[in-house]
């Protein structure tokens, strides 16, 4: 705690140095220690006088004087979040008091500020310092009107009919907004934008009345130049009815100016909103931005022309669209529309899994926190036959004993099922119109007799089917199981089968061995062959015994894991279609066998999920197979020729069917030409001669052109033939370009090998390490919330008539609501363009956890995984909430988009909803073809404008904010990678939305309706020439506001808040610099602001790179661009700056790719040096177990190292593991008054702050940090002079070796010494003294001459020592030593040590030393990474490939640290690796290649 005298020193000097700021705020605090350390004497003599209580009111107002220079601000906000609530109930209490004693002549005025005050000091609930005031004032403010102004809301948008969900609300809050908005009163007052903002003001001025305590001024008292009716009244000598009646006219003239800031804030929002956009949309400007996009556009794609002819690039590029590009090679627009058919599927599966939930809990079966079971057993098992028998049968007496909330979630369920049924019947009524007789028609009938009799439906699961390995093991023709299924089916058969029929037993027995009537024993011989047959184990084919069946079996399914073979990315289940085997449902013990799993959820959702997959699959490939005149995508054959001729290439091609010839034109004519339907080939044999024009057949031949230009036959095979004509449908039997192929078709990949299992137990541990660090994070969840706030904002979509309550409606609606037809409707068609439940976290934990299910071993540590974070309390609440919040602000850039083109198309006078039929095909394409659409309306929707500009928005959406399904094929791969990267899908995500954000901006402000293209000439005429200028300058205006809103929230906004908090602060741009000099390498180019600085060498600071999502784009170009400032200031060449400010940028974007897990880097922390570990030591340097540790102390400590992993993130702030121990967390050493391990304090409020903020501080406190600076010191300094030593004491040394040691010695101990005079400075820059720097190094051991040199920047070598001098004499005189010269120089070494002392050090020497360090980090990450990208590459077509080489920058003392460190490497890994390269050369890399490329990296060293 520093003295008076001491900040009056601290005042003068940063008054001398020019920061006339930070002196006054010296000057402030020195003041403020003089009143503390007078009122500290006056309350120890009252306290010696014996009047305690007034000792503790001085020593409290002692401690308030200091307060506000002792504690952070973030203290202080935490102070204001704890305060708001209490200043909400005291204005509303102050208020009911002062109605009291004005009506009925009561004093209660007083006595009940009295209690809230003293409440309030009590539990020290008063804000001391600006930052705190605010927080309270706009919490205790917004915990009111955001309600307030939802409803307002909610109300206008049914007054004037905007609003999107049309179901009355289920709350009686909203339900009374909308009956308020149905209101003749509600629509007079709410039925346009102006008097939703009068509105609004008004109940903004009502509950700022209501709600602000006495003596809370307004901005009137502050300055002179407002109102004087506004400024408040002194009432602190008042009493009774005055008292009251003065507060009330207080809190009227708060209420007054609350309203108006509240009108003024409506009002100027949208006009700074809307700015760019309409300044955008003018004409002049908008002509002029026109001419900007097309002329930018025109630039890149000529870069891209010419960069295509260099040698090499087209394949290069082809292979990064493969590896990165979200569609890989696929064709963009059709693998859209899978995209989407999966996204039904998904929606369906949420759908029911919500459904099964409100079952669940209505049954009570678990509590509320946790999956814990809150009943036995044997009950829970009970329900769930309840349950599963009803949705088979739909008799409502299998429910019975149900409770009647049970009973309705139950009946939900199955008109659920029913209603997926209902869909899927009607498009296969749709495809057998006027259709009899095939097998789709009789599947058809029977599942129509089936709904209309039974009403309920379950597709029946079976083990055998869905895990056959597990299935077949466990087989056991012994077992009790086996035994009671054979004794049932010999049972059954005899009674019911005596006579099969021929054609089944033969079935069983082989041709002609049909008996008629059959034996006892060919009864029971028939029944374990029907036995067998169900179990899928045929014996027809020459297989003598059971046991041999199971063997072949198990040899068959062995076979077929190797490899999984292609399948569909839009699969249809047509076993669905397949008539139930009855005569099962009369053989329990066989479906008991069978393994028959009777779990209702399971069923349930698979279920729904298989109907809505293959009825949007069905709509998918009869969309897609349709002519591009009707929307779809294939042409006909003779089209496909002429288009080929001409240079184009059409996707989907149908094949000549009916026809005998179709026009093709020949020398300027149009043609007939003749071919045959049956083989598609042409009549003539080798030429067609037409009208004396020889065309040779090989540019006639159909199929000759195709295979010549790539395209595929998709041919149909068993899958799905019976019931749709091949496994493609309607697409069956065309071809298709390869692009096309691979957007229809999964790929093959290795199968469920021993390598395969161990990637996917690495997978697993390190998805759950991120799970538990990430999503039961409360602090990431509000980073969450605020990254996916300015993601919304990037896009312009940030508005006041943001629809924020639909959109929640349709995120969180819960059964109730989705009872509703219009809610379901909307939600579906949503969750249909694949924006909902897409967070990059969650659903890359679901790829873990589905790459896990697929392996036995990885099945059940996920299976147990499962259980044990199914009981963590709000595990299942806050994984809901991460992914729910993501969808929430998706919704509402769907919304925004949407609401953005609809009034552009309404400044031109079109209602997208109702369009002139011949407009909107118009409008669509030239939407399409200027690339503000990438296509019509959706497959899976219906065809309509509105849908169109629905799926607009969403691809918007899906491609400007981060969406798990555009993730690249290579970084899904690098995320399943154990080893690398921490949700690297984050970062890739982020430079794509950066990408297309500013793309689309760009293709927005060059819009043009070309009246030279077919559509936009009709277009125009419909609409005519100025509705379509008009049109042209509202998309620019999109185009604008877009880029303008990317570059302030991405851009400016971070760097305004970085200066404004400096301002805040006192914080000058020296001092900004010196903090983040001392700050961790890992922090380098990130946008921080500062949280306080004390001026005395202090600061504290919060890192925005956590917060904004487009962090990581833009802080490796701050990297780049102060490395290049920094180089440029040192006098280094241009050529020099761009290499290394290039390569900042390059190892930036790398980081997140690179890095280590989570779980690896534990793994690592732990594991010997021989094994790839770091020996017991964090990447920081920190301790996890020393060297000197017995083996039992090692393992106890690594594993507590590695647990900490798995502690959920809202655990660790009560318990954490540091140093192989765990210990108290950062909130419960707040709680418990426990100091940090380093001395820190930590405070309740702050850690709240830190909570709600997501901002964690980052301390730079040069009064503490400099023993420990100096700690860091004498090691290395003790180790660069025992390197000289052993040098010296080498027998074999000579003299020119033993100087050159010295020498290196010196070069050493120099960069150690200006690496702590740089920080020196850096300190002294920051505001620290002399004083408490000396006073650190002191504390770290080093001596006070040494101390003294350096801090005046000087070097201080060490001499020769007497001890050194006299063990290496004494060693010489061992007769049974030789040594090469008798005699050391000590008298030259010392020379060498005098001649440098006080030569000046040089900081720049330690900026090059922390540029090594990171050289050094890099190498190691690319090293990692060479030994893990061999995984996801695949063979390469052989391209000449132009040398490069890189030019090497070398500067003294740092030598060689990057082929130092290649070499350490390998030596490190050596025999793992070759071990690794043995067993799986596909993974780490095949050891000829390797050598190779050693070889040129030794001749580039």
């Amino acid at each position: 705690m520093p003295t008076f005298s001491e900040l009056e020193s601290a005042a003068i000097a940063a008054y001398d140095r020019g920061d006339v700021e930070g002196a006054t705020r010296l000057k402030e605090e020195a003041l403020a220690r003089q009143k503390y350390e007078r009122l500290e004497q006056q309350a120890i003599s009252a306290y010696d006088a014996g009047d305690e209580a007034l000792a503790s009111d001085i020593k409290a107002e002692a401690l308030a004087t200091l307060a506000p220079f002792e504690e952070s601000r973030l203290t202080d906000i935490g102070r204001g979040l704890k305060a708001a609530p209490v200043t909400v109930a005291q204005g509303i209490a102050e208020f009911g008091a002062a109605a009291s004693d004005i009506t009925f002549g009561t004093e209660y005025s007083r006595p009940t500020s009295d209690f809230f005050n003293d409440f309030r000091k009590e539990n020290d609930l008063d804000p001391r310092t600006m930052g705190g005031e605010i927080t309270e004032e706009l919490l205790s403010f917004g915990l009111g009107f955001i309600p307030i102004a939802g409803w307002l809301g909610r109300a206008s948008s049914v007054a004037r009919g905007t609003a999107k969900v049309k179901a009355p609300a289920k709350s009686k809050f909203f339900k009374s907004a909308e009956n308020f908005g149905k209101s003749k009163t509600g629509k007079t007052l709410l039925d346009s934008r102006a008097k939703l903002i009068g509105s609004t003001a008004l109940a903004t001025a009502g509950y700022e009345a209501f709600v602000t305590p006495d003596g809370r001024p307004t901005i009137s008292d502050a300055f002179d130049f407002m109102p004087d009716a506004l400024k408040t009244t002194d009432t602190t000598q008042m009493s009774g009815s005055e008292l009251a009646y003065n507060r009330l006219k207080n809190k009227y003239r708060r209420g007054i100016e609350g309203g108006l800031a509240s009108g003024f804030v409506d009002l100027a929002l949208p006009v700074v909103g809307a700015g760019a956009r309409e300044i955008g949309a003018l004409p002049y400007v908008s002509e002029g931005l026109s001419k900007l996009g097309q002329g930018t556009q025109k630039y890149f794609g000529l870069a891209n022309q010419l960069l295509d002819k260099a040698p090499g690039i087209k394949p290069s590029k082809q292979k990064f669209k493969e590896w990165f590009n979200p569609t890989a090679l696929a064709d963009a627009d059709i693998m859209e529309e899978a995209l989407d058919v999966k996204a039904v599927r998904d929606t369906a599966e949420r759908e029911a899994f919500q459904y099964y939930k409100s079952f669940e809990k209505a049954t009570g079966e678990f509590f509320t926190l946790a999956k814990v079971p809150a009943m036995r057993k044997r009950k829970r098992k009970e329900i769930k036959e309840k349950l599963y028998n009803y949705l088979i049968e739909g008799k409502p007496e299998n429910l019975e004993g149900l409770n009647k909330g049970a009973k309705k979630a139950a009946e939900r369920m199955l008109r659920l099922d029913q209603e997926f049924q209902d869909k899927f019947i009607l498009e296969l009524e749709k495809r057998t119109e006027g259709v009899t007789g095939t097998p789709l028609v009789a599947a058809l009938n029977t599942i129509k007799r089936n709904r209309d009799e039974v009403g309920g439906y379950l597709r029946r699961r079976f083990d055998m089917y869905d895990r056959p390995d597990k299935f077949y093991d466990n087989l056991d023709f012994d077992s009790k199981v086996y035994q009671n299924a054979l004794r049932e089916m010999k049972t059954y058969v005899k009674n019911t089968q005596r006579d099969p029929g021929k054609k089944q037993y033969e079935e069983l027995f082989g041709e002609g061995t049909y008996p008629g009537a059959l034996t006892d024993a060919e009864a029971d011989a028939f029944a374990e062959r029907k036995l067998l047959k169900y179990l899928n184990l045929d014996l027809a084919e020459g297989v003598v015994d059971p046991k041999s069946a199971l063997e072949l079996r198990k040899n068959a399914l062995k076979e077929v894991n190797n490899v999984v073979m292609p399948g569909r990315v839009v699969s249809l289940v047509d076993n669905m279609l397949i008539e139930r085997v009855e005569e099962l449902n009369k053989l329990p013990k066989t479906l008991e066998l069978m393994g028959e799993i009777k779990d209702p959820q399971t069923a349930f959702i698979r279920t729904v999920s298989d109907l809505a997959q293959t009825t949007a699959g069905l709509k998918f490939y009869e969309g897609v197979a349709k002519d591009v005149s009707e929307g779809g995508f294939s042409v006909a054959a003779s089209t496909a020729f002429n288009m080929l001729n001409k240079g184009q290439r059409p996707a989907i091609v149908r094949a000549p069917k009916a026809e005998p010839s179709f026009s093709t034109t020949v020398g300027g004519d149009e043609k007939r030409i003749l071919y045959d339907p049956e083989t598609l080939e042409f009549a003539d044999t080798e030429t067609a001669n037409i009208s004396g024009t020889v065309i040779p057949k090989a540019e006639l031949t159909f199929l000759k052109r195709l295979n010549a230009e790539n395209y595929v036959k998709l041919e149909p095979d068993e899958s799905g033939e019976a019931f749709f004509g091949g496994a493609y449908a309607d697409l069956s039997d065309m071809y298709v370009t390869p692009e096309v192929k691979q957007a229809l078709t999964t790929p093959a990949r290795m199968g469920l090998d021993e390598l395969g299992q161990a990637i996917a137990i690495g997978a697993l541990l390190k998805g759950q390490a991120q799970r538990m660090t990430i999503v039961p994070n409360i602090v990431s969840q509000m980073r969450n919330i605020a990254g996916n706030l300015i993601a919304v904002a990037n896009n312009g979509n940030f508005t006041r008539d943001s629809d924020f309550i639909d959109a929640f409606r349709v995120v969180a609606a819960n059964v109730d609501l989705m009872d509703d037809e219009a809610v379901r409707k909307y939600s579906r068609e949503l969750g249909a363009l694949g924006v909902m439940d897409t967070s990059l976290v969650t659903s890359a934990l679901r790829d873990f956890k589905e790459m896990a299910q697929d392996f036995q071993v990885a099945g059940r540590l996920q299976t147990a995984v499962d259980k044990s974070t199914s009981v963590i309390p709000l595990m299942q609440q806050l994984e809901s909430l991460y992914s729910e919040s993501d969808s929430f602000f998706k919704m509402m850039s769907v919304f925004g988009e949407q609401a953005k083109v609809t009034n552009a198309l309404g400044k031109a006078k079109l209602d997208i909803n109702a369009l002139p039929p011949n407009v909107f095909p118009e409008l669509q394409k030239v939407f399409v073809e200027q690339g503000i659409a990438k296509r019509g309306a959706s497959l899976a929707l219906d065809q309509s404008p509105a849908n169109f500009l629905l799926t607009m928005s969403g691809d918007i959406v899906k491609d400007t904010m981060p969406v798990y399904s555009r993730v690249g094929k290579a970084i899904r791969r690098l995320d399943a990678i154990p080893v690398f990267g921490n949700f690297t899908s984050f970062a890739s995500e982020n430079i794509r939305n950066s990408a297309n954000t500013l793309a689309r901006g760009i293709k927005e402000m060059s819009f043009k309706i070309d009246p030279n293209t077919d559509a936009g000439k009709a277009l125009i005429k419909s609409i005519g020439e100025d509705n379509a200028k008009i049109l042209e300058r509202q998309i620019h205006g999109i185009g604008t506001n877009r880029l303008t809103s990317y570059a302030a929230t991405s851009a400016i906004l971070p760097a305004a808040m970085t200066k404004a908090s400096m301002l805040a602060t006192g914080t000058t741009e020296q001092e900004m610099n010196a903090a983040l000099t001392l700050t961790a390498d890992f922090y380098d180019g990130h946008q921080m602001i500062v949280l306080d600085n004390d001026k005395r060498g202090n600061i504290s600071m919060g890192d925005l790179s956590f917060i904004f999502p487009h962090a990581f784009v833009l802080d490796p170009a701050r990297a780049a661009l102060r490395t290049y400032f920094e180089r440029g200031e040192l006098g280094k060449g241009e050529a020099d700056q761009i290499l290394n400010s290039s390569w900042s940028a390059i190892e930036g974007y790398a980081e997140p790719f690179l890095s280590e897990s989570l779980i690896y880097e534990r793994v690592r922390d732990v594991l010997p040096q021989s094994w790839i570990g770091r020996d017991g030591e964090t990447q920081t340097g920190a301790r996890v177990y020393a060297s000197a540790d017995d083996f039992g102390t090692k393992m106890q400590k690594s594993l507590v190292h590695i647990a900490g992993t798995y502690i959920p993130g809202y655990g660790r702030m009560f318990q954490e593991e540091r140093s192989g121990k765990f210990q108290e967390g950062r909130l419960l050493r707040a709680m418990t008054d426990l100091p940090g391990t380093r001395g820190q304090e930590y405070a309740v409020n702050e850690e709240l702050a830190r909570v709600v903020t997501g901002l964690t501080p980052i301390n730079v406190n040069t009064r503490t940090d400099f023993r420990f600076q100096g700690g860091e010191y004498l090691p290395l300094r003790s180790s660069a002079k025992g390197s000289a030593n052993r040098e010296i004491k080498r027998a074999d040394a000579t003299i020119p070796e033993v100087m050159e040691g010295w020498s290196t010695y010196l070069d050493n101990l120099y960069r150690e010494q200006s690496n702590l005079y740089y920080k020196v400075e850096a300190a002294r820059a920051m505001g620290a003294t002399d004083a408490s720097i000396r006073k650190g190094l002191t504390e770290s051991g080093m001596g006070g001459a040494e101390i003294n040199v350096i801090m005046r920047g000087e070097f201080w070598p060490g001499l020769a020592s007497k001890e050194l001098i006299r063990e290496v004499m004494m060693e010489m005189r061992n007769e049974d030593k030789k040594y090469l010269i008798k005699e050391r120089p000590w008298a030259e070494l010392n020379r060498l040590s005098n001649e440098r002392r006080f030569e000046k050090l040089q900081p720049l020497v330690a900026k090059e030393e922390r540029d090594a360090r990171l050289a050094d980090r890099r190498a190691d990450r690319l090293r990692r990474l060479e030994q893990a990208t061999p995984q996801i590459t695949t063979p390469e077509v052989e391209q000449p490939q132009p040398e490069v080489s890189f030019p090497q920058t070398i500067t003294a003392p740092v030598r060689n640290t990057l082929a130092q460190v290649r070499n350490t490497a390998g030596n490190l890994t050596e025999g793992f690796v070759e071990r690794a390269q043995t067993l799986a050369p596909s993974v780490f890399g095949d050891p000829a290649s390797q050598s190779a490329n050693l070889e040129i990296q030794r001749r580039n060293d």
